[in-house]
């Protein structure tokens, strides 16, 4: 064995072989999903890159309805990390109507390869999926986002590719061998690097490095290339870093020949970047990617409640609605949909999940509809924020049978589940519904379960299970619902399947209580960060809002 040897192993093993993190893709969330501003669709596919292997991709498009080239923004992840780490970002971008794309690089997260190279190859990659948006015909202007190894790949990529409008740069290293020459003397090695021996198992890291993945960590210096780009870039890093060095960006900043600005954080290498930091960066990308479209979002639900829609959604690590704001959201989404003429909600009920509803009701015309409406909430996420509009799901049975729709925002209703059964005009009827939280809540790695929902017949002659499109917060609402016709429900009775029970006469006891207690003041409601909705109009006896029961 050499002198140096086991130094050398550990060092390679840090800079080409980090730990790979694997994930579960349910992670990536719904394949389409809701913002107040707009909806969002996520395209998942494999993009074989120039060096044979395949990268996982995911791009996240607002649905406008048109096929206009719009501006995209490409994240970078760093090195140990996956495309992940993106999605914070949806609801920051997707509101101003810019996309946003993400990947593994080759050797992390889900894609083929088995070394990474802290953006020397990774370059290579980011030139194909370039190449790719711009054949697309999908994308206008691209900008980058880059952290720590992701934004090295963008330093190298930019001064080559000239049309990119705009970069920002999270904490990059300006050489590699003068940064492996700092870790081998951190406490990222279990064993420090003798001074004496350093030199020696450089050496020996370089030569195996060459060996395994073909490239040269002498030759790899960001800073022998910012020299030639011009692309404007906002140069971020962490005063406390401890891994890459916040000199590193001092000097790249200063030698940067391009429109330039340089933010030195709170945190460190892997600390989440303040909200303030990010909005900042995220109007840096939107000036250099010349995004003067108005903001999405307007004639929208949230105009109707009286709040800016893009400044709720960007309101990603808090929540800033009120659970009122949000049950009178459900309400006029359930009510405001064409296709629901003659739509008629009875009182609301708050409901938990887990939970059973029991109803005994009667259709007496043929194009009657009778059953549940329910309006849950998203739990906050990654790529959703804190504050997602309510989800708006149908439960009823008609003449021909059982439905489940979902009621979308601005797009018809939305199909889930249908069960052709003969139901008689005339007789009463047991419908049961039963909504059920799979969710893990003891472990937060957990991939994530969907909630279900469970549609039937008391005889137990017809049934839709459901599973839905992600997990949603424990507390909802329900309204016994009666569209399109005339129909009877006599009693509604509901059981929180955790082990409460609660008919709806002891509900509506409970809601008056509720309702005394905010009268008197008594709440301690939090303070929203948006204007409270317009007074509501005082409600008929048909339709009952539920923003007094909150």
């Amino acid at each position: 064995e050499m002198p140096g040897q086991p130094y050398a192993l550990a060092l390679w093993n840090l800079i080409i072989r980090p730990p790979r993190r694997r994930y579960d893709l349910l992670r990536l969330g719904p394949t389409e999903f809701r913002l107040w501003s707009c909806g969002v669709k996520r395209v998942d596919y494999d993009l074989n890159c120039s060096r044979g292997l395949k990268l996982r991709c995911s791009h996240f498009v607002p649905e406008l309805g048109e096929a206009e080239a719009r501006p995209c923004v490409i994240y970078l992840h760093q090195n140990a990390s996956c495309r992940l780490e993106a999605l914070q970002l949806v609801p920051m971008f997707l509101p101003l109507g810019i996309s946003l794309f993400c990947f593994d690089f080759a050797g992390c997260g889900e894609s083929d390869g088995d070394y990474i190279s802290l953006g020397w190859f990774e370059r290579d990659d980011l030139a194909d999926v370039v190449e790719h948006l711009r054949a697309s015909g999908r994308v206008s202007s691209i900008g980058l986002w880059g952290r720590s190894m992701g934004a090295v790949t963008a330093l190298l990529h930019a001064d080559r590719d000239h049309s990119i409008a705009g970069m920002v740069l999270d904490s990059p290293f300006c050489n590699l061998r003068q940064l492996a020459g700092e870790l081998a003397q951190s406490e990222y090695l279990s064993v420090k690097v003798p001074s004496w021996l350093l030199s020696g198992a450089l050496a020996l890291g370089r030569m195996r490095i060459k060996l395994l993945c073909n490239f040269d960590i002498d030759e790899l210096s960001p800073i022998d290339h910012v020299g030639n780009t011009f692309i404007p870039a906002f140069f971020l890093h962490g005063v406390d870093d401890d891994f890459i060095n916040p000199q590193h960006s001092q000097k790249l900043h200063e030698a940067y020949t391009g429109d330039k600005e340089l933010e030195i954080v709170a945190g460190d290498h892997n600390t989440q970047r303040d909200m303030h930091v990010t909005r900042k960066s995220v109007f840096f990308l939107m000036q250099a990617l010349r995004c003067n479209m108005s903001p999405l979002g307007e004639g929208s639900l949230a105009s109707l409640l009286g709040f800016d829609a893009g400044e709720v959604d960007s309101c990603v690590d808090r929540k800033v609605l009120s659970t009122r704001v949000q049950a009178e959201a459900a309400r006029l989404l359930a009510t405001s949909s064409p296709e629901r003429k003659g739509i008629r909600l009875r009182e609301a009920q708050r409901v938990s999940l887990s939970c059973r509803l029991e109803g005994a009701m009667q259709l007496t015309r043929a194009g009657s509809e009778a059953g549940y409406c329910f309006g849950l909430l998203p739990q906050a996420s990654d790529y959703g924020g804190a504050n997602r509009p309510p989800v708006v799901i149908f439960a009823t049975m008609s003449p021909k049978g059982l439905s489940v729709t979902q009621a979308v925002e601005g797009r018809p209703l939305k199909v889930l589940g249908q069960m052709d059964r003969a139901i008689e005009v005339g007789m009463p009827v047991l419908l049961v519904a039963e909504l059920t939280d799979n969710s893990n809540h003891d472990s937060f790695f957990a991939p994530p379960q969907p909630t279900t929902l469970r549609l039937s017949l008391g005889d137990g002659g017809a049934e839709i299970n459901l599973a839905l499109s992600e997990e949603y917060k424990k507390d909802g609402f329900c309204w016994p619902v009666i569209m399109g016709g005339d129909a009877e429900i006599f009693d509604v009775d509901s059981k929180d399947l955790m082990g409460r029970q609660a008919s709806s006469e002891a509900a509506g006891q409970g809601r008056r209580r509720r309702k005394s207690q905010l009268s008197n003041g008594s709440d301690r409601s939090e303070t929203r960060a948006v204007p409270s909705p317009p007074p509501e109009p005082a409600p008929s006896h048909e339709v009952t809002s539920c923003c007094r029961q909150s």
